[in-house]
């Protein structure tokens, strides 16, 4: 006799494989796996429902229903799972994380291009969270994205171009005229917009459009591999440690803080296909290691936090200067990589760094603005 029990440890088994296949990159073999885990999470919730309507146990089920359903990308079953759950009587946490999930929904279910074609050369940024309301946004959690965006553009087009990485100067003349970032109008729901990397929109022919995809699809293929935490494959596809601390550091900043903004979302066109990649790594949770090993040395590495005004930015030196509200200054020694485009939009602003004292140097980990 089937049981409510063996069904789930069925559901969770193909679930277990689906993160498998997660790691070893295995899209479709993943998929197959989500999907047959939902299918076996259904029928023990079904089962369940004819027996029994005990709580907490019903809300459990119905909302591990629904978040496989979302990981299997069937989106309305979600929706309707999460609606029911709602309907009836969960326990608050349960209730709250049923929310999210349905929140979840509305953003994947807005990646799709909803009669939009998007172009080789383009892509379509989504954000969502408690940020953003219908067609609104704060507004410097949009503008700081798409700034990010730009940067991590002409970052890589003079990663192709092989030229070595510069923390001083403005961009090429060829990557403003070839990579520039144009934006559509925004538009509501998780607020999203196309932007497209090129020649202003009037001009039709696109010229030099196969270095322009393929900017978009390493950046997106690169923010991915970040989002899953997989930095040795990150490695491989960005061998310069400067460009590849550089990437890491501005998708840290692209990434949502799990709580004014929750997902961030790309689609785009491959290969005559739809691509979606979603960034949802909160920034705490983006790994800072390769950042803390550009200057490996035998000293021991003792953790610091301080707060305090950036007030002095050397590029020559690779030096920045931080004072506290006692006027104390920490001079503090920044990779390469990081101070043009991470760290000198915090000047003369309040911040809070972490890093690594190393004998009587400080060595940059982290920074972030307060109040931001």
């Amino acid at each position: 006799m089937i049981t409510v029990k063996a069904l789930h440890r069925e559901a969770m088994k193909f679930n277990d494989l689906a993160l498998v296949a997660r790691r070893e990159s295995s899209l479709g073999i993943m998929m197959e796996n989500y999907l047959k885990a939902f299918e076996y999470e259904k029928q023990a919730f079904v089962l369940y429902s004819n027996q029994s309507n005990e709580e907490p146990t019903k809300s459990i089920l119905i909302r591990s229903v629904a978040n496989l359903a979302v990981l299997s990308e069937q989106y309305r079953d979600a929706e309707k799972y999460v609606a029911l759950g709602l309907a009836g009587d969960p326990p608050e946490n349960i209730a709250n994380e049923l929310r999210d999930i349905y929140q979840q929904i509305n953003f994947y279910r807005h990646l799709a291009l909803n009669g939009l074609v998007l172009s080789p050369n383009e892509l379509q940024l989504s954000i969502s969270g408690k940020e953003v309301g219908h067609g609104l946004i704060k507004s410097n959690e949009f503008l700081n994205r798409i700034e990010i965006i730009e940067k991590l553009a002409y970052r890589t087009a003079d990663r192709f171009r092989n030229k070595p990485f510069s923390e001083v100067g403005r961009p090429s003349k060829n990557n403003i005229v070839d990579f520039q970032p144009y934006l559509s109008i925004p538009r509501a729901a998780s607020f999203a917009v196309t932007i497209r990397f090129g020649q202003s929109k009037e001009q039709i022919e696109m010229t030099g459009m196969n270095k322009q995809s393929n900017l978009v699809e390493d950046i997106l293929e690169n923010i991915n591999l970040i989002n899953q935490n997989n930095l040795d494959q990150l490695e491989k596809r960005i061998p310069d440690s400067s460009y590849r601390r550089n990437f890491l550091a501005l998708t840290k900043q692209l990434a949502p803080d799990g709580d004014r903004i929750d997902l961030v979302g790309f689609t785009t066109s491959m290969n005559n296909e739809i691509q979606t990649v979603s960034l949802t790594r909160s920034k705490e949770n983006i790994s800072t290691q390769e950042i803390l090993d550009s200057n490996p040395v035998s000293e021991e590495k003792i953790a610091v936090e301080l707060f305090g005004i950036l007030s002095f930015a050397d590029s020559k030196n690779s030096k920045i200067k931080l004072t506290d509200k006692n006027q104390k200054d920490y001079e503090i020694i920044v990779p390469n990589g990081l101070l043009s485009d991470v760290v000198k939009p915090y000047f003369e602003e309040s911040v809070k760094i972490k890093g690594f004292r190393i004998g009587k140097k400080i060595e940059l980990q982290d920074i972030e603005g307060i109040g931001k």
